[in-house]
């Protein structure tokens, strides 16, 4: 067995994918009813993995339009159109592309169909060069709605890392354009999701911006220890033919605090470090010493890149977990008036380094962070 089918560093697929049975069944159902997503999850929690194992159990035609190397406004738009496309070549056939494009009214795109050795490919050219992004990107949207609508065809466009509209300063009518064409879609599903999570929400959830209540949020927490001893097991009982020491296990959960990228990368390090004999708790122990190791130059240098009075709420953080941070005993240890904790919170907030737990108490999401943070 290699320890990478059960525990990627990347996607998860097949015998890697562990739960997330209530999560799968929410984004499916929206995808059935015709309902727009957002996923909502710290870094590396897997929402790139569940959507693949929704869209594959869907059946339907769908794209995923990775926004992350988007440079600009017109960058996007560029990125988006060419997902549109690639989505009616899944959906509706060259002859049926043929006849569409001629009943369809345009005003800012011309369709036009290019024949290649394999067939028709269709290509929109922007014919009013006047025409802002969200114009364009409005009738490219609805242009598939209606292709779907013909055919009676549900399809599904995933814009992936779509904070990038957020973090570059793109004006919000990018929004209002996806967003007047995705109101009046019955055949497009939209979902939405990002690796930053502050920025994404704050996308959905604000009021103020045109994505307000437009989606379903789908939140993914950490799995639970139960269906992880369920998922470890498994892996063991295919290398070792037997199940995981119930210490062990507890090992696993407690130095990763249940983080899927590092259950997973600390489960890849201990069942290699064991191949033949089922691992004690010190392998689990030792394992996790290297993986800190690993990971040291790279989160020392995100948190040497904070400014100072993050760097302290972070490190008080690390060391008090749960702990309040309003009071004069955790003002006096962090050696920070609590005038600054309100914009240091904001900004480790923002790069998604804390995770709220409710009655104005926050916890580092990195189990490695504490880790080093601690040593220090």
């Amino acid at each position: 067995m290699l320890p990478r089918q059960y525990f990627p560093l990347g996607k998860a697929y097949d015998p890697a994918f562990c739960n997330r049975t209530e999560e799968t069944e929410t984004l499916l159902g929206n995808i059935q009813n015709g309902k727009h997503s957002f996923l909502a999850a710290p870094r590396r929690y897997g929402k790139s993995s569940l959507c693949e194992k929704v869209l594959a159990v869907s059946g339907l035609p769908h794209v995923t339009v990775d926004l992350h190397l988007a440079t600009s406004e017109k960058n996007l738009e560029r990125l988006i159109l060419k997902g549109i496309l690639d989505l009616i070549g899944k959906a509706i056939s060259s002859i049926d592309k043929a006849l569409q494009v001629v009943k369809y009214g345009f005003k800012n795109l011309k369709p036009k169909l290019a024949y290649e050795a394999y067939g028709f490919r269709l290509e929109l050219e922007i014919i009013n060069q006047q025409a802002s992004v969200p114009e364009t990107l409005r009738e490219a949207l609805l242009f598939l709605e209606s292709l779907l609508a013909e055919k009676k065809q549900a399809a599904v466009l995933l814009l992936d890392e779509f904070q990038r509209v957020a973090e570059l300063g793109a004006s919000m009518g990018i929004e209002g354009g996806i967003r007047s064409a995705a109101q009046e879609t019955r055949y497009l599903s939209l979902i939405f999701s990002g690796s930053n999570r502050h920025l994404i929400e704050s996308i959905f959830q604000d009021a103020g911006r045109p994505l307000y209540k437009l989606c379903k949020k789908i939140k993914l927490q950490r799995i639970s220890a139960d269906h992880y001893r369920d998922h470890l097991n498994i892996a063991a009982q295919e290398q070792w033919k037997k199940p995981l020491d119930e210490d062990v296990f507890q090992a696993i959960m407690n130095l990763t605090e249940r983080h899927p990228y590092y259950v997973n990368y600390l489960c890849d390090a201990v069942w290699t470090l064991c191949p033949k004999k089922l691992p004690k708790v010190e392998d689990v122990q030792k394992s996790w010493i290297l993986i800190i190791e690993e990971e040291r130059s790279d989160l020392l240098r995100e948190y040497f890149s904070l400014g100072e009075a993050q760097k302290k709420l972070l490190k008080y953080l690390a060391t008090h977990a749960d702990s309040g941070i309003y009071t004069a005993e955790a003002s006096e240890q962090m050696e920070l008036p609590t005038t600054s904790v309100p914009n240091a919170l904001q900004a480790l907030l923002t790069r998604d380094l804390l995770e709220d737990l409710g009655e104005r108490k926050y916890q580092v999401i990195n189990p490695a962070y504490r880790v080093l943070l601690r040593e220090s």
